[in-house]
């Protein structure tokens, strides 16, 4: 049981972590941030806000792994030039350079539906600096737009982001994958399309050479899709070029075998963590690989679960959930469209205090206690797409905000707070509206 001193330290600790998250990034040290997460975690241990016990048993063993996986998938495939020749197959579609925002909004959101964003965007961020220099433009609109793709995609599938699978996880709904599909698959496509022509009248003009008398060179086609021949010496050499694909198809395959009733289910993370298992077991050179993962985020994500298992502890997050009321569920874990509104507003907001992650593990046990459980699936993926959605309103809405910001600055671009929310805003707004009325309409 909770005291007034846990409350009012862990009170301290919220309030002091979210402020210095803040200050690094106006100073631009965003690298700092999962240690400053696990500071908190540490703080709220040694004031007695939680044992090392309950500290140990709030991390999420799941996602990590899920993560992880997803990790040694990515660096795999930029290994095998995957997401280069990918990226650049996008590029060569654009005939000038404007062309280039709807186009890479689109591509970078469909392909964060299959790659969890926080990976993708490390390998893009490098890419995106390299063609900035080509284009002689700055960096920074294709870096915006990178950041505002990979949420709104990343919507769409319990294995686009870390929140939807610990909802797909914990909800206990059935065939998620498919679920996710049926609710937003159209105003995931409408908002990429609405949102990357938006982009296009913002950032076409800056995309233009910033010396006029020099040519903007993109790369020239053809770039086929699937590079031709040659592919038994490139599968030996890149075993994940096969892996990759048989474990998405895996996951689709169980998901409507699940939904059909004729397979039993299996968890995204158990059968993605089963494919990365394999690839590393057969991938040369795999220890070069496993030093590109992303340590870091990895340690933000222990820092964050056990922060806000302290936070729920202390009763701080029950005082902060009244702000944001959601009706309780109607029959059968119905929600009504009120409650559809209620959750994506609430989401939006409480993200920016909590971060998207953090919000769902806290809401979960909030909706579940109103009466929503495995059968309320409209509830649990607004939820989904309200908690990620809001990542576009500011960089602290997102762990791949930071992420970017983090890569950018090592490369010697600022992200600047300011800037992000200049275009983020509408661009939530606009996605926000068109999703929560296919939402509301079943669309």
């Amino acid at each position: 049981m909770s005291t007034g001193f846990d409350f009012l330290a862990a009170l301290v600790v919220l309030i002091a972590l979210y402020a210095a998250v803040v200050f690094r990034q106006l100073i631009g040290r965003s690298e700092l941030v999962p240690f400053l997460f696990l500071g908190g975690a540490v703080a709220l241990v040694v004031l007695g806000v939680l044992t090392p016990l309950q500290a140990e048993r709030a991390i999420n063993l799941p996602i990590l792994a899920f993560l992880f996986s997803m990790f040694v998938f990515a660096v795999a495939l930029d290994r095998a030039g995957a997401m280069s020749h990918l990226a650049r197959w996008i590029v060569s579609k654009a005939e000038r350079p404007e062309d280039l925002v709807p186009l890479l909004f689109v591509g970078f959101g469909l392909i964060s539906t299959v790659v969890v964003n926080d990976a993708f965007v490390i390998l893009m961020v490098p890419l995106l600096l390299h063609l900035s220099k080509r284009l002689g433009t700055r960096p920074l609109p294709l870096l915006l737009t990178l950041a505002y793709a990979v949420t709104v995609g990343s919507a769409l599938t319990p294995m686009g982001n870390p929140q939807n699978l610990l909802i797909a996880l914990s909800s206990g709904m059935s065939a998620p994958f498919v679920t996710f599909l049926r609710y937003l698959l159209v105003p995931v496509v409408i908002s990429l399309v609405a949102c990357g022509y938006l982009l296009r009248h913002w950032f076409g003009p800056q995309l233009r050479p910033e010396h006029p008398g020099l040519p903007a060179p993109l790369p020239k086609g053809p770039y086929p899709l699937l590079p031709r021949g040659g592919w038994g010496r490139r599968l030996r050499a890149y075993p994940v070029l096969a892996i990759f694909p048989a474990t998405m198809s895996a996951l689709l395959f169980i998901d409507v075998g699940d939904a059909l009733g004729v397979f039993p289910s299996i968890s995204i993370d158990v059968v993605v963590a089963t494919g990365a298992t394999l690839l590393l077991l057969v991938q040369p050179a795999r220890s070069r690989m496993l030093t590109r993962i992303d340590w870091g985020t990895l340690l933000l994500l222990v820092g964050l679960f056990v922060v806000m298992t302290g936070e729920v502890n202390a009763g701080v997050v029950g005082r902060l959930t009244t702000f944001f009321p959601v009706p309780a569920a109607g029959p059968g874990g119905s929600v009504t469209p009120l409650g559809v509104g209620s959750i994506l507003f609430s989401s939006a907001l409480g993200s920016q205090v909590f971060s998207n992650v953090p919000w769902v593990a806290l809401t979960i046990p909030t909706l579940q206690g109103l009466g929503y459980g495995p059968g309320s699936s409209l509830a649990w993926v607004t939820l989904a797409a309200g908690s990620t959605l809001a990542g576009n309103l500011t960089l602290l809405g997102a762990a791949s905000n930071l992420i970017i910001a983090n890569q950018a600055e090592r490369g010697g671009v600022r992200v600047p707070l300011k800037e992000f929310m200049r275009y983020g805003v509408p661009i939530s707004a606009l996605s926000f509206a068109i999703t929560g009325a296919c939402l509301v309409l079943r669309l």
